[in-house]
């Protein structure tokens, strides 16, 4: 594999079982020199016997198309002693996740054009995996939204309660202006701000000498989530706007997003993320501050409907929601333990497990991670195994149940709530616009994360 690194050969993936478009099929992949997907094929490819190709031989390997997590906290700039876009991309690859959509919430906040592409020009030579940054909605850049550049923005990031930085709004004129003015989807995170007041000041109350981790859930309730979510459903549907709910944690927030003609249309979507999907109110006695987190991870009912969801196509998207904090921070009293949990170097596998024991096919995972993530946001390129495309790819392979070692995490915070949890899988190979991105790991050579570019006519949240 150093070879890969070095050279800029066209490289033949051969016996590889692509899990691509619905289904998973034998083949093998031409990537030409540029690192795009030169030819794909059930049988040989046509090759030039005069040229040198590389070679890949994934006999007994899944190929999957990278995943692209449009929901990372990578804290760069400003809190780049939690992580930096060097460490956490670096973190992606190693997990198969080859392009991310990074949040407004750092220092300075990314509220202006000028804050998104200075960002642009700090990921360039430094990120592992292709890239994006929103544009942060705030209580005075509506101008910002109206003009900004819908060939590198991503969506419009909203935060209708307070988490972290600062950046909610909760006015109903500012509200407003947003639905009625973003020329791009609108990505909400939906709490109710005086809701959470009101429970958490019940909580110091009740809890006079500190509260419990286990009052997580009850203080950011599920109530607090639904009435945001409901606010946020009707102002895109008063404005005709785009919206893509966020971290979607509890069964009551589904509901609302099970009219047919809501999914039909498309214009109304949702995402989870996997501890969502792996821990509930159980766990908090146990694991406290590791899985402290806005929205709250809520109650063993709410985790299997959320899974039931993934099954019935609901959940369009699956993000990680990576935020990463250092021990240090994390470990104290609960009213000042920052929220966030690092997730993005597991991911996939998390997934990929989580399908196993579920009955979920490989291609629903496919789906949540790299389809429908590239056709919501409009990515060019990216997503897919299709001829023409940025070879972004990764092998995976099945193995005997190994534990999750936190140790040998990428992410500067160096730790995560999976610890010690059992996994099947393993990606034995990331690919980033047709390179090795161990080599990027481990300082081989620099880092070809390239800035990831949208189409607003291929911006699409309805089934295929």
């Amino acid at each position: 594999m150093g070879q890969l690194c070095k050279l800029r050969l066209p490289l033949i993936i051969r016996d590889v079982r692509m899990v691509n478009d619905g289904l998973i099929t034998e083949g093998a992949l031409l990537i030409d020199a540029s690192g795009r997907i030169a030819q794909i094929s059930t049988g040989d490819l046509s090759l030039d016997p005069k040229r040198r190709y590389d070679l890949i031989d994934a006999k007994g390997q899944y190929l999957l198309p990278g995943v692209i997590d449009t929901h990372v906290h990578f804290r760069d700039p400003g809190f780049t002693h939690k992580g930096d876009i060097a460490t956490e991309s670096r973190a992606a690859v190693a997990g198969g996740v080859t392009s991310f959509c990074d949040m407004p919430n750092t220092r300075p906040q990314t509220t202006t054009m000028t804050a998104v592409r200075e960002k642009m020009a700090s990921a360039a030579g430094r990120s592992c995996a292709n890239y994006a940054f929103y544009l942060g909605a705030s209580t005075d850049n509506l101008d910002e939204i109206r003009r900004c550049d819908a060939n590198i923005v991503p969506a419009i990031k909203l935060f209708m309660g307070s988490s972290t930085g600062g950046m909610q709004l909760s006015s109903a004129e500012l509200l407003e202006g947003v639905f009625r003015e973003s020329p791009l989807l609108i990505a909400t995170h939906c709490e109710t701000d005086s809701t959470i007041a009101e429970n958490l000041e019940k909580a110091r109350k009740a809890f006079p000498q500190g509260i419990p981790f286990s009052e997580h859930a009850h203080i950011r309730s599920t109530a607090s989530c639904v009435e945001s979510v409901k606010l946020a459903q009707s102002l895109a549907q008063r404005h005709n706007a785009r919206l893509h709910v966020l971290h979607l944690s509890a069964a009551e927030e589904l509901a609302l997003f099970t009219d047919p003609k809501l999914r039909a249309d498309g214009k109304i979507t949702c995402e989870t993320c996997p501890h969502y999907l792996y821990f509930s109110d159980e766990d908090y006695d146990l694991l406290q501050w590791q899985i402290k987190c806005n929205p709250a991870i809520k109650s063993t009912k709410d985790r299997a409907a959320l899974i039931t969801a993934l099954k019935s196509g609901i959940i369009r998207t699956i993000g990680t929601d990576h935020a990463p904090h250092l021990v240090s921070e994390k470990l104290k009293d609960y009213e000042h333990s920052p929220s966030g949990i690092p997730s993005i170097q597991y991911s996939l596998l998390l997934m990929l497990n989580l399908a196993q024991r579920e009955k979920i096919p490989f291609p629903t995972i496919v789906e949540l991670m790299s389809h429908a993530p590239a056709r919501l946001f409009g990515i060019e390129g990216r997503g897919y195994i299709r001829e023409g495309y940025f070879a972004d790819l990764v092998f995976v392979t099945e193995c005997t149940p190994r534990p999750i070692n936190s140790r040998g995490t990428e992410s500067k915070c160096e730790w995560s709530p999976y610890d010690g949890m059992r996994t099947q899988y393993f990606i034995r190979r990331t690919l980033v616009n047709g390179k090795a991105a161990d080599c990027y790991i481990h300082g081989v050579q620099e880092p070809a994360g390239m800035p990831l570019t949208f189409n607003a006519n291929q911006r699409d949240g309805k089934f295929e």
